[in-house]
This record gives structure tokens, C-alpha cells and sequence, in this order.
């Protein structure tokens, strides 16, 4: 008999937390997504799930605390030419609360920049998350955002034919390329969902979340190119994670990208192991490896610290590309930090005075 998998565990444990209905609209929306083809790669990022603005504006919120700060790197391809660089970073902080209700406002800025002459796709914006608990340990948020996108591309460290001058090449020549600008600039809306579970006294929980960006269909281009816009992109992803033992949790995750013909999907579980576990002294290891169906292979360690959480990962290029990449796929570090304030307690005991 095979060993339970985290992600039969956590299906069980849903199940009992949530009720039949739930969990089977949950399981079936997970299911589609991950069987769907994979066929090309947007910007991405392999640890999406510490960075989940990227994939829901409703996210937003969506942790425990009142304010979350974050920063991503990756360097992926650095063994070919035209090898990308990506940087990101994300604050969201609970403005509101009040009852079962609270509002969230998130910062968002990313950058994107790639081969000889740095096309970058930059982008920068605020969303708004709007949460409500609707059960004793469950909360689903509705989130909008908008986003000011920017690409830009250095043309004069380009050459062309036009500039050989029959003996040698002569940077004074014109192009005579039809480059109207060298960046564009525009505003884009997104929309999504997020609902979060957990169990009563317990670790287990899941997240998951549903994006939509780009809903404007906005105007980018250079060289005069007027009628290109921007295809509307489509997210989701859930994590989740199932209090195995009194000191490891098994944890699993999965996300799906969709922008006109690309496709991205990533699956992963891992282990969680808790070191110390202190009243103000808990550390934790997680160790986990993804997988980007016809792409690569990433293995990936995080470690939490109280309220920081570092990790690094490593994509295995395993695709077609590897002849030319050696299997060098991307390295990938990310930091999270969180403010959850000591809840002050509403019980007072006066000390008898002898």
C-alpha cells in the first residue's frame, strides 16, 4: 500500500472542516486547472505563492496580520543571450476592520527586462480587497486593481544590416528601421477572488484565488504599431497546507497562467518542519519541489523566522530548451516580512494586596 499524499490528507481534512459542497467546487476547480495544456510562459514568477498580488488583486489581505511586505528576484536562461531578469516587490495593509469585515489597500511594482537592447515591461499600481467572514473560520474577498504599464527598449544598442557600409560595419548609419518610439505607456484593470479556510485549532487550512488582468484590453506598442493591445490574462492558484504531525505540516500548491496562446501550470507539495516552536521563537523549514509541466523541475527552500519568511528556488530546465540552456533554468529568491500585532488581553486579574 502507497503512503497518503499531502494532497489526499488535505482533501480529507477540507472535507471535515468545510462540508461536501465546498470542498467538491474547490477540488473540481483545481482539477481543471491543472489538466489544462501547457504551451508557453508569461512573466511568472516560481514561488507565485509569496508573491500573490501577481495573481489576484484580491489577495490583497489575504494573510495573518495587519501589514505584509515583500520583495522577488529571478535570473532565469543567464546561460544563453537573451536571458530575463525580474524583479518584484508588494506591501498590502488591512486599512479597515470591523466585525466580520475589512478592507485591504496593496502596492504592487514589477519589472521585466530582457536581451541586448533591455526591452523592459515595467508596471506599477494599487489594488483594493474587500474581505468578509462567512463562516467561523473561512473569509472570501472580492479585489479590483489598477496598473500604469510601461515598455521600453534601448535602440541604439541594436545593429542592423543598413548600417554596413560594404567593408565595415558604421554605427553613424541610419537604421532606416521604422521605430516610431522607443516606449509606451498605459493604464490596465484587474479583478479577482480570494477565499481562505482553516481548521479550529489546527494549521490546516487552504487558499485559494482567481484573477483577471489587462480587463480593459490596454494600448501598448512601439515602432507606431497602434492597433496592438494587450490580450486579457487569467489567473488562479490555491495552497494548502495539512497539520500532519505535532511539528510537520504537508503542504501543497498549484497555479495556471492564461494570456491569448500562453499557457502556464505549476504543481508542487513539500513538507514544513518546525525547529522551535517558543512562545516568540518559532522557526520552520519548509522544503518542497514544483513542477512546470513540458518546462521544468524546481525544488525550493523557505524559512520562516517568527513573522519573516525567506526562500530560494531553482528552476531545472527539462524542455527542448535544455540543449541549449544545459538544464540552467532560473534561480529565484524571495522575502516576506508580516506585522501581527499581540492580541491584548480582555481579561484583567488584579493581584491580591497582603
Amino acid at each position: 500500500m502507497e503512503p497518503r499524499s499531502s494532497v489526499y490528507l488535505l482533501t480529507i481534512q477540507l472535507n471535515r472542516m468545510y462540508g461536501m459542497r465546498t470542498f467538491a467546487i474547490l477540488t473540481a476547480l483545481f482539477l481543471v486547472l491543472v489538466t489544462l495544456p501547457t504551451s508557453a510562459q508569461d512573466l511568472h514568477f516560481s514561488q507565485f505563492y509569496l508573491h500573490p498580488q501577481h495573481m489576484s488583486p484580491a489577495s490583497a489581505g489575504g494573510f495573518e496580520g495587519t501589514l505584509r511586505v515583500g520583495g522577488i528576484y529571478r535570473s532565469q536562461w543567464r546561460t544563453v543571450p537573451v536571458n530575463y531578469k525580474t524583479y518584484g516587490l508588494a506591501a498590502d495593509w488591512k486599512a479597515f476592520q470591523a466585525g466580520k469585515s475589512d478592507i485591504a489597500l496593496g502596492l504592487l511594482l514589477q519589472q521585466d527586462q530582457a536581451g541586448d537592447a533591455r526591452l523592459s515591461w515595467m508596471q506599477g499600481g494599487l489594488n483594493l480587497s474587500a474581505g468578509h467572514q462567512i463562516g467561523t473560520n473561512s473569509r472570501l474577498a472580492a479585489g479590483f486593481g489598477i496598473n500604469a504599464f510601461q515598455r521600453t527598449v534601448d535602440i541604439s544598442q541594436l545593429t542592423f544590416k543598413n548600417q554596413w557600409n560594404g567593408d565595415n560595419f558604421d554605427p553613424n548609419l541610419a537604421s532606416r528601421e521604422p521605430f516610431g518610439r522607443s516606449s509606451g505607456l498605459s493604464a490596465s484593470l484587474s479583478a479577482g477572488l480570494h477565499f481562505s479556510v482553516y481548521a479550529d485549532g489546527s494549521r490546516s487550512g487552504m487558499k485559494v484565488a482567481l484573477g483577471a488582468f489587462h480587463l480593459n484590453r490596454p494600448q501598448l506598442s512601439l515602432g507606431g504599431i497602434d492597433q496592438l493591445r494587450l490580450p486579457v490574462r487569467w489567473s488562479a492558484w490555491a495552497e494548502g497546507m495539512y497539520e500532519w504531525r505535532s511539528q510537520t505540516d504537508l503542504w501543497g500548491y498549484g497555479a495556471f497562467q492564461y494570456m491569448n496562446q500562453a499557457r502556464e501550470i505549476i504543481i508542487g507539495a513539500g513538507v514544513r518542519q518546525f525547529i522551535s516552536s517558543g512562545l516568540a521563537d518559532v522557526t520552520a523549514l519548509r522544503m518542497s519541489v514544483g513542477w512546470r509541466p513540458g518546462d521544468a523541475i524546481i525544488p525550493a527552500v523557505q524559512l520562516e523566522r517568527n513573522n519573516w519568511l525567506a526562500g530560494i528556488s531553482y528552476d531545472i530546465n527539462i524542455s527542448e530548451f535544455e540543449q541549449a540552456t544545459n538544464g540552467r533554468g532560473g534561480v529565484e529568491l524571495a522575502i516576506v516580512y508580516r506585522l501581527v500585532p499581540v492580541e491584548v488581553s480582555k481579561v484583567v486579574k488584579c493581584c491580591p494586596v497582603f
